[in-house]
């Protein structure tokens, strides 16, 4: 893999060779980051000083891109190392917070104007036009957050970031790899998380008192039992009070359930692509969308793991 530092005005400089990298890409919470470390020369130091963002090369495809939280130097006896970490372009709206502001009318082309180029974001693929009724923003939430919550109820979907930065409203496209772990994996593991999985919950208007549940029907009949409480204000409607709920349960399945793979390959897969696994010794075959992928490389080993969602 190969590394560029890129400053304020897009100017690029290629990185030594890596002594180690990991790369992490996930479903968009936690942010996807990288770090890596490579030798290090005083030349080298205005260079990181004015760098900003941080690109990523492997096999001649872009593998990440995003923004550099950090550099830190450390000489000694065994020589002199500089580690370079950072996060996605997501990053930038995570970490933005926005005002209060009530939408009546918040078309697709406004929320990503207000919410992503305001904040540096400038590739960005929509999904068809699309116009939300009463939508508000609180105090201090994160541009990311804000987003999210359009994407949901416009299009059923969640924004993320593609390894060459671009941001994708209209929900994820893979490829799909066959697997077979007594041949392609170093390890295989399973687990099956029940902790944290909403049962039911219910929702209130604090306003108007109207109240109504919405359940996990596969968990209470599993046996499961979490409820939860939840009080919208007297202008959510019904349809996105129940949406609200939904995803939150939605939210409380997702990788409860998952295989880990450690594979030989690097960059094997992508979050969004789709796995055809073959694990005799585990007891689990079938088709599975990977939900994160972490590529590393030291002076030991090498190689992918992937986590899917079972």
């Amino acid at each position: 893999m190969k590394g560029y530092l890129i400053d304020k005005n897009g100017a690029l400089t290629l990185l030594p060779e890596f002594l180690s990298w990991d790369v992490c890409h996930g479903m968009g919470e936690p942010c996807d980051w990288f770090e890596v470390s490579f030798i290090y020369y005083s030349a080298q130091l205005p260079k990181l000083q004015s760098a900003c963002r941080f690109r990523a090369v492997h096999n001649n495809a872009v593998v990440f891109k995003g923004i550099i939280d950090e550099y830190s130097i450390s000489i000694d006896e065994k020589g002199s190392v500089v580690t370079l970490s950072g996060r996605s372009d997501a990053a930038l709206l995570l970490d933005n917070e926005l005002p209060a502001q009530e939408y009546a009318q918040l078309s697709n082309s406004a929320a990503v104007s207000a919410f992503a180029r305001a904040f540096g974001i400038s590739s960005v693929v929509s999904g068809s036009a699309k116009t939300l009724n009463s939508f508000s923003v609180r105090t201090g939430e994160s541009a990311w957050s804000a987003l999210k919550r359009f994407c949901r109820y416009a299009w059923g979907t969640v924004p993320y970031f593609t390894k060459s930065g671009t941001l994708v409203l209209n929900g994820r496209t893979g490829s799909t790899i066959t697997v077979d772990a007594s041949k392609d994996a170093a390890s295989v593991s399973l687990c099956d998380e029940h902790y944290g999985i909403i049962s039911d919950i219910s929702i209130r208007n604090r306003v108007t008192g109207a109240s109504y549940t919405v359940s996990n029907e596969s968990f209470t009949a599993f046996g499961g039992k979490c409820h939860r409480e939840m009080t919208v204000p007297k202008t959510t409607g019904a349809d996105a009070a129940r949406y609200t709920a939904e995803y939150q349960i939605a939210e409380s399945k997702r990788g409860k359930k998952c295989a880990k793979l450690t594979l030989t390959k690097q960059f094997a897969c992508f979050p969004g692509d789709r796995v055809q696994l073959t694990a005799a010794k585990l007891g689990v075959s079938g088709t599975f969308t990977v939900i994160s992928s972490h590529c590393w490389a030291d002076s030991l080993s090498a190689g992918t793991i992937v986590t899917l969602e079972v």
